[in-house]
């Protein structure tokens, strides 16, 4: 690893470790059971007195159950190539599977401490399938994404140019997997998933105008191996977060 690359994963622990701590929501499965099982009967059957506010209410829950569009803000706090990724989600579907496509993105400048990097923006768009195993919260997610890094090189490189083409671009594409919990209550919806890989296949295209316009080899086989990292590894994301409405 080179010492480009050893810095942008450098700086990748330096997002993370400024981010201060988050609080989550946790799902009730005790409040989940006994509606499922029909807690509205239940509660008929013991007090006649309040069985004309019970049922409505289970028919309102049955139909947020039924299928409809959803919009949700992202948050991704531990995440590869750069972490702290927002964005948006719409999706389609009911309380058993769920259709997404996703938009997120982190960007961050450090011309100023790093003379290797300047700015830095990691963008990713996903078309994902929701499946909700055992008609519970629990869920895994799969698909499609596309993914494009770019980055300016610092002064220590542009400095040795007649021109500044300092602009490197990584464009990706491949599948997607993880798992997650998301818990609905009328009208809104908030999801964390713990994990989810995404797996390079294809390379759909590079632009770095510095590796012909440099003379220095050490140089070039540094950025290009820059390239070939950001194109070729998997990359991550830990305690993705999603909170929005469902209509």
């Amino acid at each position: 690893m080179n010492k480009i690359t050893l810095k942008l994963v450098l700086v990748n622990l330096l997002i993370m470790n400024s981010y201060g701590q988050s609080t989550t929501l946790s799902d009730d499965p005790a409040i989940i059971k006994k509606v499922k099982s029909g807690a509205s009967k239940d509660i008929k059957e013991s007090n006649p007195l309040i069985e004309k506010r019970t049922l409505p209410e289970v028919e309102e829950l049955e139909v947020e159950n039924g299928r409809g569009f959803g919009l949700h803000g992202t948050f991704s706090y531990l995440d590869t190539w750069l972490p702290g990724k927002m964005g948006l989600t719409v999706s389609y579907g009911d309380e058993k599977r769920t259709y997404e496509l996703a938009y997120q993105k982190a960007s961050y400048s450090f011309d100023v401490i790093i003379d290797d990097l300047g700015t830095i923006s990691d963008q990713r768009i996903h078309l994902t399938t929701r499946s909700h195993t055992w008609e519970s919260s629990f869920n895994f997610q799969y698909g499609l994404y596309y993914n494009k890094f770019s980055a300016e090189l610092g002064n220590a490189y542009t400095n040795l140019l007649s021109s500044p083409h300092s602009l490197i671009e990584v464009q990706t594409l491949g599948v997607m997997w993880g798992v997650g919990n998301k818990l609905r209550w009328k009208p809104g919806e908030y999801s964390m998933d713990w994990f989810k890989i995404f797996w390079p296949i294809a390379r759909l295209g590079e632009e770095s105008e510095f590796l012909s316009d440099t003379n220095d080899e050490s140089d070039k086989d540094d950025i290009q191996e820059l390239i070939d990292t950001v194109s070729g590894i998997p990359t991550f994301s830990l305690f993705h977060i999603e909170l929005g409405y469902r209509f």
